[in-house]
Order: structure tokens, then C-alpha cells, then sequence
């Protein structure tokens, strides 16, 4: 059941992420605007929302709507004060550069009413780097929704959050059938995101350093726990512009993708040809017929 504070999300950036946490949140019955500055990803974003319904965790809350009545909700947009008219909470979900993320958040503080929470979905940087855009920086906070829309929301504040804005931001996550965990100090990588990001690590040193192929990681992955995928494939799945992002533009510090700088080198050729991972057809496999999926591929044959 919708909070009284919030009747309306404006969702900015209709990838993946934005997709997700645009419908889940109005299956729980919120008005959403999703905006996007490709009018290509607004256009496919209905038919990726019902796609999206068959395949994603929507919660398990009993206020849950139907999926048509949830659709009426949405707006697809991309004029931006459209979007942001109206707003009581923003929910960004842009690529994981810095200098991109203050401009989209100075933007959409203007054009919001005085009062509407910012919030940003970066999985791996701080609050406190994007803070300084904003001339109401008690109104932004981070709340960062896992992919697949798993039940957790990471909660955090940086510099500047107020009290107010940290209790109205968890009881929207409840809200919509999610579990809110609110972070003690600011860290770029959150929880489960810290421990993914040594799992990632761990896969990258061996090819950084010339000693396997990222073939050769996944199947020793597999082959020992079992797992459907190993750390390749696992970040063809994040998209290797999130991953290339995060080691880029995380200081020293803040996040584990910061702690080796491996990952910009092994990553940085896939990017330059625009091979993003799964979301592209193409990363380090071929999508949609993966060759860890494929027989022979355990065995080396």
C-alpha cells in the first residue's frame, strides 16, 4: 500500500534497472513516470515491462495490483519536466560516472517540487560525490535495488541526508514489498555488492595477469561449485559498463572495484568496441546462446 508522502515516482533512466524498479513499484500502486533521453528505450519499455513481469521477484505484498492495472499507472516520457511533474521521489538509474549523475540529479532538482526526495540507484559509488550538485542535499540519499529485483534495498546516506528523508525512503521500500537495510557509513559497494565485487576480482587477477582466459575462469568456477555461470559470465549479465564504470570512477577506498585497477585494463577493450555484455548480444561470450551454457563447454571440448 502506497505511503502517504509518496503518490507519484519519477523513474530516470529506462534500462534495465530502471525497467525493474518502475514496475515494482507500480504493481504496488504507484503513479510512475519512467524517462529516458533515447526515445528508442521509451518506445520498447512497455513490451520489456510485460517481459519483465513473467521473469522478475515482485515482492510478496498482498496489496500487490494486477499487471494491466499496474501499466495504466505508467507513463513512458522522454521530456523530462513531464516526468519530474508531480514527483514526490526520484529513482536514477544512469551509467556510473560521476560527472554524469551530478547533472542528471541538478537537473531533476529543478524540476521537481521543492521537497520531492532524490534518490540514486549507483551500485558502487558514494552519495557524497554527488551530493555537491544539489542545492538540497537532505533530500538525496541512495537506494540501490539489486538486479533480478532480489527482496534487499541498500539504504545510504552521505554528508547531508536528513533523519525524515532515510525513514520516508524505507518505508517505500516496505512499501513495495521489498526489505530496506540502511547502511552505517557511506561505502561504495554496499553489501552484497562488495562481496560480488571481490568474487569479480578474484576472476579478473588470473587473466589480468596473462595466467587464464576468461573461459578458463568460468569452467574452473564451475566446475568446483556447481554454479550455472562463473564471474564472466556473471558480469556480461551486470554489463560491463557498470563494471567498467565502478573501477573507473571509485576512489580509493570507497568500494572494492577501487582495489584493483585490473579490471579497467581487462575491461576497457570489450567497452571500446561496445560490447556491453548480455544487453548488446555480445561481451566476453555471444549472447543469447552463451558457450557456458552449451554442452562440451565443462569439458573443454
Amino acid at each position: 500500500m502506497p505511503i502517504k508522502e509518496i503518490k507519484k515516482m519519477c523513474v530516470i533512466g529506462a534500462g534495465t534497472m530502471g525497467l525493474q524498479i518502475s514496475l515494482v513499484s507500480a504493481i504496488h500502486g504507484y503513479r510512475v513516470a519512467l524517462y529516458d533521453v533515447s526515445p528508442e528505450a521509451i518506445k520498447r519499455a512497455p513490451l520489456l515491462h510485460r517481459e519483465y513481469s513473467t521473469k522478475i521477484k515482485l515482492g510478496t505484498d498482498e496489496n500487490k495490483i494486477s499487471l494491466e492495472k499496474a501499466l495504466s499507472l505508467i507513463i513512458y516520457t522522454n521530456d523530462p519536466a513531464e516526468a519530474a511533474r508531480g514527483a514526490d521521489i526520484t529513482s536514477e538509474s544512469v551509467p556510473e560516472q560521476i560527472p554524469l549523475k551530478k547533472s542528471v540529479h541538478a537537473q531533476f532538482e529543478k524540476l521537481c517540487a521543492a521537497g520531492t526526495i532524490l534518490t540514486t540507484n549507483t551500485s558502487s559509488l558514494r552519495v557524497s560525490d554527488i551530493e555537491p550538485a544539489l542545492h538540497y542535499p537532505d533530500k538525496f540519499v541512495a537506494m540501490h535495488f539489486h538486479s533480478g529485483l532480489a527482496p534487499l534495498v541498500d539504504v545510504m546516506k552521505g554528508t547531508k541526508a536528513s533523519e525524515e528523508t532515510i525513514d520516508i525512503v524505507t518505508r517505500f521500500v516496505r512499501s513495495i514489498g521489498l526489505v530496506p537495510l540502511v547502511m552505517k557509513k557511506e561505502w561504495g559497494g554496499y553489501l552484497y555488492n562488495t562481496m560480488l565485487g571481490m568474487w569479480y576480482i578474484g576472476g579478473i587477477i588470473p587473466v589480468a595477469n596473462g595466467v587464464a582466459t576468461p573461459e578458463d575462469v568460468d569452467r574452473a568456477w564451475m566446475l568446483v561449485t556447481g554454479a550455472t555461470s562463473g564471474p564472466f559470465g556473471s558480469m556480461d549479465a551486470v554489463g560491463l559498463d557498470v563494471i567498467y564504470g565502478a573501477g573507473v570512477s571509485s576512489a580509493p577506498g570507497t568500494s572494492p572495484f577501487a582495489m584493483f585497477g585490473g579490471i579497467v585494463e581487462v575491461v576497457k577493450p570489450y567497452i571500446e568496441r561496445g560490447e556491453l555484455g548480455v544487453k548488446t548480444g555480445k561481451g566476453f561470450y555471444t549472447y543469447p546462446n552463451p558457450a557456458f551454457q552449451q554442452p562440451g563447454f565443462l569439458t573443454g571440448k
